[in-house]
């Protein structure tokens, strides 16, 4: 198998930014409060190498059947990043999806069976099956798809939490900073990601026109779509503000800055970018810019729990 086709195939960096993203709000959030209150973590590192394991699988197969559900359209929207039906034929990429599935059920049963719940994997079958029907079917209607990337990407993040949710109960006053980067990370995500898919559906909408998708843009037209988008970032730049508020009360002076500079500044020249934005170009960088913003929010959190 040719592996760098493979891995753009999966989309290899974006992976890597859904470990990443679980591992530091494990270790550099999650742990030490536990250390604090005198708890031990219910997953060791191993185990939670395996519920990290598992969302990376589900993020996978997502794309794999994103990319064989729009071969069509992606054709239009990115001709040079089609590899179904060119380097990997359609049967095979079948095939490696349900590999995928079955390998991360397999571990999503035995993570439900060491911490003595069965029911649990549950998640993990209803996660694929939800990205699979916005593959075939939300995507196509307005907004309903969007909403459903941004809850995944608000899902890599919660799941870490979710998975102490016996431990947070106990956390009592250390808990208080988890609540906070925790819920801040999850809206972040959420909403940052919403702008984003918005931005991706008026950049594509010449491929989504002529399979008669009916994404946003395409439903109620390019300015309802970047009033949405430009919404949706006031929104965000409101609860950064918030947080930069609770940042200086905290005295946590280089996380106000970053946030600041980092952030908060390049999310508004975004938002000033995307209202002047007119052509598949400038909403090809729009979405670029966009993407920025939210690996920011990572590095954000870095600096929150390292400065």
């Amino acid at each position: 198998m040719k592996l760098t086709p493979f891995f753009k195939l999966v989309r290899l960096p974006n992976l890597v930014i859904v470990a990443l993203t679980q591992f530091l709000l494990q270790y550099l959030v999650l742990l030490p409060a536990l250390r604090e209150a005198g708890l031990n973590p219910i997953l060791d590192a191993f185990h939670f190498f395996l519920l990290v394991f598992t969302t990376v699988l589900i993020a996978a197969g997502g794309y794999l059947i994103n990319d064989l559900l729009d071969y069509e359209s992606d054709l239009v929207n990115k001709p040079d990043l089609v590899f179904v039906n060119r380097v990997f034929s359609m049967k095979l990429v079948w095939a490696m999806y349900a590999f995928v599935a079955l390998v991360g059920f397999a571990i999503a049963w035995y993570l439900a069976g060491y911490v003595e719940n069965r029911s649990l994997v549950l998640i993990y079958p209803a996660s694929f099956f939800l990205l699979f029907f916005y593959s075939k079917r939300l995507k196509r209607m307005p907004l309903w798809g969007n909403v459903i990337v941004a809850i995944f990407c608000a899902f890599v993040a919660g799941v870490v939490l979710f998975a102490e949710r016996e431990n947070f109960a106990l956390m009592g006053e250390s808990g208080r900073e988890v609540t906070v980067l925790f819920g801040g990370y999850l809206l972040f995500a959420f909403l940052s990601t919403m702008l984003r898919e918005i931005v991706k559906d008026i950049e594509d909408m010449e491929g989504d026109a002529q399979l008669g998708l009916q994404t946003l843009p395409l439903r109620f037209g390019i300015k309802s779509a970047k009033n949405w988008a430009l919404a949706i970032g006031v929104m965000l730049l409101f609860s950064l503000l918030i947080f930069v508020k609770w940042l200086a009360g905290r005295q946590e002076w280089l996380s106000v800055a970053f946030t600041t500079l980092g952030v908060i500044l390049p999310l508004l020249y975004t938002l000033i970018f995307v209202r002047k934005s007119s052509t598949k170009g400038d909403f090809s960088r729009a979405s670029f810019l966009a993407k920025l913003i939210m690996l920011s929010g990572l590095v954000l959190l870095l600096v929150c729990k390292l400065a």
